[in-house]
């Protein structure tokens, strides 16, 4: 599932392609992920509409299209929009074709088609969920005194699950959080509680440095992202721990090791990252 820094990067360049553009028609294939409206709806109250800015919150993009109309997106496990310059036919996963004025097109590709779209009218924004989560990583408002309250109000709930909850912080996912852990050399299993101020400002920094690092690097791809021309990210060549079990710790030579947290993945070094003394309920 793509994180915070791929659908930045995402969002970026959307900006750079389709942002001012006029929508001229809409076909949509995967209807299924429409959640408010059919798909010939959809093209009506879209057609004609010019996209004015785009936004993110979290994991969500958001269109803000003329005549107070919002479009919110979220590209779940596969989901990805490729822009074209020119008309070119749809593709096996394609879901939906935006065509603009002048000829160029945005589809979007979503292979297991989990991805979702929903139109929201300005006054009724505030009860998109993308508009119920924590704060943003990456936004001014996330500061150090903001996160150590986040930490003081959950202190009995292990620390990488904290991290998880888009009710928390809204984008992590668990590359980065796996990532942001290891070079704070805090261990996952620790409670927020458990933390001394200065992990806490440790990890504060560390999410923001492995956040930025990812988006200059264009993201993660494992299998399925790609930026809006298909190319892929290449933050996955620069990994410390994730998906790194029985290689060596580049930090202290120790090896990786890898359990199991919330059903998913979670990698560590044993040396740098000391366990706590008792394993939290």
């Amino acid at each position: 599932m793509p994180e915070l820094p791929e659908v930045e990067c995402v969002v970026r360049a959307l900006k750079n392609c389709v942002a001012g553009k006029r929508i001229a028609g809409v076909d949509f294939l995967f209807t299924r992920m429409l959640q408010n409206v059919d798909g010939v709806e959809f093209a009506c109250l879209v057609s004609g509409r010019t996209i004015e800015e785009i936004n993110r919150r979290g994991k969500y993009i958001l269109f803000g299209l003329s005549g107070e109309m919002t479009l919110e997106v979220h590209l779940r496990m596969t989901g990805r929009f490729l822009f074209s310059e020119k008309l070119i036919p749809p593709g096996p996963y394609t879901g939906a074709v935006f065509y603009f004025e002048g000829g160029s097109s945005l589809h979007y590709q979503d292979i297991r088609k989990f991805g979702t779209f929903r139109l929201w009218e300005k006054e009724t924004l505030h009860h998109s969920p993308a508009y119920r989560l924590g704060p943003d990583p990456l936004d001014k408002s996330f500061t150090l005194s903001l996160f150590t309250h986040i930490l003081k109000r959950k202190q009995s709930v292990r620390i990488k699950p904290l991290l998880l909850n888009q009710q928390n912080l809204a984008g992590l996912g668990n590359i980065y959080t796996d990532e942001a852990l290891y070079r704070a050399c805090i261990h996952p299993a620790r409670t927020a509680g458990d933390l001394m101020p200065w992990e806490i400002k440790r990890l504060y920094q560390a999410i923001g440095a492995v956040l930025q690092e990812s988006i200059v690097r264009g993201g993660t791809t494992f299998s399925d992202y790609r930026d809006l021309l298909g190319e892929t990210g290449n933050f996955q060549d620069h990994l410390r721990v994730y998906r790194r079990e029985k290689e060596r710790c580049r930090r202290c030579g120790t090896v990786i090791a890898r359990t199991v947290m919330l059903g998913r993945g979670t990698y560590y070094c044993s040396s740098c990252q000391s366990p706590p003394s008792f394993t939290p309920s």
